[in-house]
């Protein structure tokens, strides 16, 4: 790559919601995020878009550093056009259509990676959508095809000539899921043969795969990162300076916090958070900065508990808990996260816990025999098979 790469965060299903995007607003300020995709039908939405789908242009505009690229998914381009006139260009320059999904459910509407069973209704679909919305405005995520890599030629052939804003090419096919690894010289041969700006997506982990995917496509003008930045957080940071994060355990601890934290607040009353990052009282990058997760920490614990306190001991969480959902969204986190962490930290003990406080409490013992003030966070190669479904 000669030029300035773009990263971004891929949409993931109900994982990249606005609390997950704000939390990696706070971690590592990635300049660019995807919303997860609304599932467009001829009965929803009705006649306006959900309030939390993309807060960040609607309700949020402009409190917010990065830019936000709505996603929808249908099976239907006339429905796609009906949401899209509700989302103009002033707010969203760019729309996303969603060509990768690969859910039974999603195949079974034509939606998702479900557009790619007919090539024809395929590139006709795509050449309408370019038309109507105009240059530049249309973005695509696909897989390289259903069953077969070389289905991607073809299906790429549709898209060459149109002036769409961004080809994201997820390197693995429908049948694939996301097993084995992500074929990116599939990727250097989109953006090789089209003059539509080619983004890659799978596998980007850290720094070393980042300049593997560089050396394999030179020719790719961005990448999106999913399950990597589940496993690190902080990728972002690390993508930009060429060099692992370092974190203190309570920092670390305080920042696992404030993500259930997010995710609570979201869930009791989702207007209440978004008035605090209005004010500019939420959003700020903590980073790796101590002083800053605690100042987060205090805010969130007064917005869902109703008085602030510090999480300097797990004492301080003995008579307060998190809301199910929440706790199960940390967990899940937590299961790809600790894949990036000291060996102390893989134990299989913390992903057992059933309750906050035991979590919590779980954590601070292992900080304090760790007995490193500060430790790396970065890709474990040993884990790759485990999130690619290599095992056995």
């Amino acid at each position: 790559m000669r030029h300035s790469p773009q990263i971004s965060v891929a949409p993931m299903e109900g994982v990249t919601t606005f609390p997950m995007r704000l939390w990696l607003q706070m971690t590592a300020q990635p300049r660019i995020m995807t919303s997860p995709f609304l599932r467009v039908t001829r009965a929803f939405p009705e006649d306006a878009l959900p309030d939390t789908f993309i807060p960040e242009l609607m309700q949020l505009r402009g409190a917010l550093p990065y830019e936000l690229i709505p996603q929808m998914i249908t099976g239907d381009p006339q429905q796609f056009l009906r949401v899209a006139e509700w989302i103009p260009p002033a707010i969203a320059p760019v729309i996303e259509l969603n060509c990768g999904c690969p859910s039974p459910n999603s195949m079974g509407q034509f939606a998702g990676s479900g557009m790619l069973r007919d090539p024809e209704f395929f590139a006709r679909s795509i050449e309408g959508l370019a038309a109507e919305l105009g240059p530049g405005r249309l973005a695509i995520k696909m897989r390289l095809g259903i069953e077969d890599d070389a289905e991607f030629p073809h299906l790429l052939e549709a898209l060459a000539p149109l002036p769409l804003a961004r080809l994201t090419v997820h390197a693995r096919t429908r049948a694939d899921g996301y097993r084995g690894q992500a074929r990116w010289t599939a990727v250097q041969h989109a953006a090789a043969h089209t003059t539509i700006p080619v983004h890659a997506s799978g596998d980007i982990w850290g720094w070393e795969s980042w300049q593997k995917l560089q050396a394999t496509a030179p020719d790719v003008q961005g990448a999106m990162i999913g399950r990597g930045l589940l496993r690190n957080p902080w990728i972002f940071t690390e993508l930009q300076t060429g060099q692992r994060t370092r974190i203190a355990g309570v920092t670390f601890i305080n920042a696992l916090f404030c993500y259930a934290l997010l995710q609570d607040i979201f869930l009791q009353d989702a207007g209440k958070l978004m008035q605090r990052v209005a004010k500019g009282r939420l959003g700020q990058t903590c980073g790796t900065d101590f002083a800053a997760w605690e100042k987060t920490t205090v805010e969130l614990t007064n917005l869902v508990y109703g008085v602030p306190f510090l999480l300097l001991q797990a004492d301080s969480f003995k008579h307060r808990s998190l809301s199910p959902v929440a706790f199960s969204r940390l967990r899940f986190l937590w299961s790809y996260l600790r894949s990036s962490l000291p060996e102390p930290f893989t134990t299989p003990a913390l992903m057992r816990c059933k309750q906050p406080l035991d979590f919590f409490q779980q954590l601070f013992a292992i900080v304090e025999e760790w007995g490193e003030s500060d430790w790396d966070i970065g890709h474990q190669e040993t884990w790759d098979a485990h999130f690619s479904g290599l095992r056995g």
